[in-house]
């Protein structure tokens, strides 16, 4: 007698185990929905819990900060230094930076003071350092001028600007805004002429014929020339040359110079004619350095008065410690 097998016959299954299965599925995916759903709630709690911290802490500053930093007489401002390389009064740069004694120190925007200052033309640096709890510390660098502009305008007004080495414009102090003797070397500058409509007060100007003659009037400090003859004005009204005169009435014409020498080596040619028509007993009329070969040379007449040009006041020594020393 055979044995039954034990087992499924093929082709037959056990619904019952495969509900039991599927049951089992269901369960474990729902357990892991609602896990999920556990966690992302109590992020969003923590992220809420978080926040309300944050504005409790923003808001409690804001107090303290309002009813008790900016109105604590400890914080006061009771010590402000000024220091500058320049001519502009501790007034002036205080008026600039809009600060003054008794101002709260930890009110103060430090990168708003320093930044009112630079808006001002003279300024090229400024420095501004709070030490608690009430000190503040001011340091300025001012631009230098090394020549003048005067323009006409339509009305026919005369303006006068300064400017230094890079061609950043600037006004001339008024009466009673610097010393009279900063003042009269200022006016004593070399005059830049024919640049009409080139010049905007806190801006580096753009004429090529300016630049230029800054460059000029740089190498001309660094040469000997200072020394034998003082320029006066330099008219760059034509294009590619300019025109240099001295307080005795010499014209030297120069070209537009290229590559790193500048204008070293006109400026050592014009000094050695100098010297040899010093030595003749002889005064330069006109001498035109912008011709390369048989420079044209024409003394002036002995017997004739010189030019009258503006007279250029005797030099009181304020020159840029940034390039003199």
């Amino acid at each position: 007698m055979r044995r039954k097998r034990r087992g499924w016959p093929w082709g037959r299954s056990n619904r019952r185990l495969g509900r039991e299965v599927e049951l089992d599925v269901v369960l474990r995916s729902g357990g892991g929905a609602e896990a999920w759903l556990g966690g992302m709630a109590r992020a969003m709690a923590r992220l809420a819990a978080a926040g309300l911290l944050v504005v409790a802490g923003v808001a409690g500053y804001s107090f303290v900060r309002d009813h008790w930093l900016h109105r604590t007489e400890s914080l006061a401002l009771r010590e402000l230094t000024v220091a500058t390389d320049g001519a502009l009064s501790r007034e002036a740069i205080l008026g600039q930076a809009r600060v003054r004694e008794g101002m709260n120190t930890f009110a103060m925007d430090l990168p708003a003071v320093r930044a009112r200052l630079l808006r001002h033309p003279r300024v090229a640096a400024a420095e501004v350092q709070r030490q608690w709890p009430s000190t503040l510390r001011i340091r300025v660098q001012e631009r230098f001028p090394v020549a003048r502009a005067r323009v006409l305008d339509q009305q026919g007004i005369d303006f006068a600007y300064l400017l230094d080495e890079a061609g950043h414009v600037m006004l001339p102090f008024e009466k009673g805004q610097a010393s009279p003797e900063v003042i009269e070397t200022e006016a004593g500058l070399p005059v830049l002429m024919g640049a009409q409509g080139a010049f905007v007060v806190g801006q580096a100007t753009l004429h090529p014929g300016v630049r230029a003659a800054l460059r000029f009037l740089a190498d001309y400090e660094d040469s000997a020339l200072p020394a034998l003859t003082d320029v006066v004005s330099v008219d760059v009204s034509r294009a590619g040359e300019m025109e240099v005169r001295t307080w005795l009435g010499t014209r030297v014409t120069f070209g537009m110079p290229e590559g790193a020498l500048g204008f070293r080596r006109a400026l050592g040619c014009w000094e050695a004619v100098h010297l040899d028509s010093a030595s003749r007993g002889r005064l330069i009329g006109t001498l035109d350095l912008s011709v390369t070969n048989h420079v044209p040379l024409k003394w002036m007449d002995a017997t004739a008065e010189p030019t009258r040009v503006e007279p250029r006041p005797a030099k009181t020594g304020r020159r840029n410690p940034r390039r003199h020393g």
